[in-house]
């Protein structure tokens, strides 16, 4: 081949970097302050999108509340909050889909958004996160203090970069794209339960800046 001759590849690659838009600065996106109860707003939400949510005073009273719904005798059972001690552990999952073997799985919801009902999970608060998605029912215990007004709010609070994995749960699962009939519970969890604990102040309504 002529040296001089350009390679279909070279004339591509050539075109996009001729073809680069000149990067513009991002515009600035405004926080609008949520007037509302926040613990009320994202408890509204949260039970639209078939989530569950259970008030306590302290994170003592919802483990100990927790202790009383679950049946270990019967169950597989994920813990991944030190305060309770499940049936199976995270070193009995050595491959991901082992995960199917857990009915219950418990985590830590590291912050909770009002205008959605939505809770954020990491590997970290999760442990695993298989263990929440190929589980029956998921459990996550959620600081009042930890609640946000809005999406945006919100990922101002997060570090994308610190972990591998992150989600936002809105509810359990869920799909409408059969004959548009909602059906919970079709690609993961059948149900969320999110147990609210914290001082009841920390979650009143927000005051405008």
């Amino acid at each position: 081949m002529d040296a001089n001759t350009v390679s279909s590849k070279d004339a591509i690659l050539e075109k996009i970097r001729n073809g680069k838009l000149h990067l513009q600065r991002l515009p600035d996106v405004p926080i609008f302050a949520y007037t509302g109860d926040m613990q009320e707003g994202f408890i509204e939400h949260l039970t639209g999108f078939d989530g569950k949510a259970e008030c306590f005073d302290t994170r003592a009273q919802a483990i100990e509340w927790l202790d009383k719904q679950l049946d270990k005798d019967t169950k597989c059972i994920y813990s991944n909050i030190p305060e309770y001690q499940g049936t199976i552990t995270l070193a009995d999952l050595k491959d991901p889909h082992d995960a199917h073997k857990i009915d219950i799985c418990i985590g830590e919801g590291e912050l909770g958004v009002a205008e959605t009902g939505s809770v954020w999970v990491t590997n970290k608060s999760l442990g695993l996160a298989a263990a929440a998605l190929l589980s029956t029912d998921l459990y996550l215990l959620l600081d009042r203090a930890n609640l946000k007004g809005g999406l945006h709010e919100a990922y101002q609070a997060l570090k994308l970069t610190d972990t591998q994995y992150g989600s936002f749960y809105t509810g359990p699962s869920a799909t409408a794209d059969i004959e548009a009939i909602h059906v919970t519970g079709a690609q993961g969890e059948i149900s969320l339960t999110v147990l609210l604990y914290g001082e009841i102040g920390n979650a009143s309504q927000r005051e405008d800046k």
